[in-house]
């Protein structure tokens, strides 16, 4: 079986180019701060920084978050379709069409939960327990930014998929 994407994948529009711009920024800001860490952790470790690996957490997190409209939108996210590719074209509709709608429900429902951690994080106040004392709202806020846009993809395909929107979601 080849995993590999489609050469002839379509062009990205202006929202998946910005998308990988910011995931690739927060990708590239996560590997400097950790390797002027190491750097700093081997050479001069009196100025070695005490909240660069919570930082680095933070920045690979909210990277993946983003990415997960990207990914639902490209169809690469991981699914078990072995038998439904050896299906009549018209039932593997209908189970792309489910799995949409499945999809839809489980990102919207993890948006929303995501939102009442957030809310509680922000709440109650809570912060990290480095001395940056960073607010951990701002960390959780991933989640439900990242499903939010999840959930819309989701919605774009099953509208696409019933032909009430655009094909290319």
């Amino acid at each position: 079986m080849d995993f590999s994407p489609p050469a002839e994948a379509a062009p990205r529009g202006l929202i998946g180019r910005l998308d990988a711009l910011v995931v690739g920024a927060l990708g590239i800001a996560a590997l400097g701060l950790a390797s002027l860490n190491v750097l700093l952790r081997t050479f001069a470790p009196r100025h070695a920084i005490e909240w660069g690996d919570e930082v680095q957490v933070y920045l690979v997190v909210w990277a993946v978050c983003l990415s997960f409209a990207a990914v639902t939108a490209a169809d690469r996210h991981v699914r078990a379709d072995l038998f439904v590719g050896m299906m009549p074209g018209p039932v593997q509709r209908v189970f792309g069409l489910l799995g949409d709608g499945l999809g839809l429900v489980m990102a919207g429902t993890l948006c929303w939960l995501a939102v009442l951690v957030t809310y509680e994080a922000w709440d109650f106040g809570d912060v990290s327990t480095t001395t940056l004392r960073f607010p951990l709202w701002i960390y959780t806020a991933s989640l439900p930014v990242g499903m939010g846009l999840m959930t819309f993809t989701y919605l774009l395909r099953v509208l696409a998929r019933l032909g009430l929107g655009v094909r290319r979601a």
